[in-house]
This record gives C-alpha cells, structure tokens and sequence, in this order.
C-alpha cells in the first residue's frame, strides 16, 4: 500500500487527501517539538508551550481531507497516531501535522461561513503547504469535498496536556461539538453568537465544564458576554410619594428583561397585600 501511494504521488497522477497513518509512520510519529519528513515535505509538531500561546490566536492556512480506510486508498488504516479510531462520517476529528495530538480546534470556513469545533487526533497530511486533513463529513458541512482543498480560518481553544498529546492505544478523547454553525467570522463563532447556535463550550458537557466558562477560559476574555444587569425594583407606594426616576438609557434587551422583572415583582407585592 505505501509503495502505491508513494509511486501515485511520484507520478502526479493523484493528489493524495489522506493522513499519514500508523501503518506509514511509527505511533511516536506525532512528538510535539518533532519534526517528520514524507515525500520531500517536512513539517514540525508544535511543542505543548507553543499550541498553549496560540490559544485564541486566528490563523489562516489550507486544509484538505480524508475518508475511511475502507473508502480511501490513500489511508491505510483508521488507526490514528494519538491511538483514538478515525471516524470519517462525524466532523469532529481531522489530522495536521503542525498541531499536537488532542488540540482543540475552531475551524471557520469562509466560503460557506461555517464553523466546526474538531479535536486532531491523527498526523498528517504530508503534502505540500496543506495543514489540516478534515474527516469526510467536515469536508462535506464545508463543502469543498468536490475540490479536495479549502482554505480556512482555525483558531485554537484549548491545547493538550501531555498525557493527551503522546499515544495510547485504543483511546478515546472527551467528545466535542463538531459542527456549530454558520457565522460572520471565527470570532463570532467563538463567541457563540447568533443565538439558536450551540456555544463552544458545550463540547466540554462531559467534563461537567460550564458553558460561558469554557468560552472566556479557553478563548480569550475579551469574547466574554457581558454581565447581566441587575435591577432593584422599589416596593409599591402611592404616586404622589413616588420619587422622580432618572432617565436612563436602556437596551431593547435591557427594557424586556425590566419589564418582565417588574411585572413579576407587582404580582408578588400583591398577593403579598391580599394575604
């Protein structure tokens, strides 16, 4: 099979889409601060210190994507070189060669404006400039699966701990969202915003984090929602004891949430009279 995929390369029959797997490359070929080389390319593996500096960092660079070893001739296998099974048909797991094993990440597609929030867990592609091989079904949300290649927006949220980064055999990694949605840029999807999208820290439900939490943690707190304000409703009095109210400058959300809290308060005050 690595004699077929190195002559189609060779030959420039064929643009291969699939990642360097562990039938092609040893397991420990996925050591943060290596570097790997593969048909004339090489490319480095990121230290853990270097992917925990980029958090929240936007980078732009080319993607390409690969499917199920069954379906792909250019993928030898599902197993991955973190140790986790490659699952073509969900958009939450891709390859890269540049960002460690367990990298969190937030990939934005311009073209289509969508977003997906993936976790690497396999090495590769070597080929060219390209530094992020998608599964099938990420490449399908995005819709580039016709062309092979896309350009993309990633933005890291979280990077590994060590434990995460080196192989186990058989592993599996805490479940994240996959696809999120579409939005304006990789800020608003980070941000989790329009409303009727699922925010980004709902990919950490399993570890019970919370969801506005993971968001400003793990991002950047500059992305933070602001806080609600909270309002302190007077207790009822006659209108001519009323004191003036100052004029005050609210939000259309802002006058809802009022409106709602003062209704709620006058039905209470009430009751509380009748009683």
């Amino acid at each position: 099979m690595r004699r077929t995929w190195m002559a189609a390369m060779a030959a420039g029959t064929v643009l291969p889409v699939g990642a360097i797997l562990l039938t092609t490359m040893s397991a420990s070929a996925k050591t943060p601060g290596h570097e790997y080389c593969f048909h004339g390319t090489c490319h480095t593996v990121k230290t853990l210190d270097e992917t925990r500096r980029l958090v929240g960092v936007t980078t732009k660079l080319k993607a390409s994507f690969y499917d199920d070893a069954k379906k792909d001739r250019y993928n030898p296998s599902n197993q991955t070189s973190s140790g986790e099974y490659f699952r073509s048909d969900r958009p939450d797991n891709a390859a890269s060669p540049v960002y460690p094993d367990g990298t969190k990440l937030l990939v934005w597609h311009p073209a289509s404006q969508r977003a997906l929030m993936i976790r690497v867990n396999n090495a590769g592609p070597y080929w060219g400039d390209r530094k992020l091989d998608l599964s099938r079904a990420a490449a399908e949300r995005f819709g580039f699966q016709g062309s092979g290649v896309a350009t993309v927006h990633v933005k890291v949220i979280e990077a590994p701990s060590k434990a995460e980064a080196t192989y186990v055999r058989g592993r599996t990694y805490p479940p994240v969202k996959g696809y999120i949605g579409q939005f304006a840029n990789i800020d608003a999807a980070a941000a989790g915003f329009p409303s009727g999208n699922t925010r980004l820290a709902a990919n950490d439900a399993a570890r019970g984090v919370n969801d506005r939490a993971a968001v400003t943690t793990t991002v950047s707190a500059a992305i933070a929602p602001a806080p609600t304000p909270v309002l302190k409703i007077p207790p009822m009095a006659d209108a001519d004891s009323q004191p003036k109210a100052k004029s005050v400058k609210m939000t259309s959300l802002e006058l809802r949430v009022a409106s709602n809290v003062e209704q709620e308060a006058r039905k209470f005050l009430v009751a509380q009279r009748l009683h």
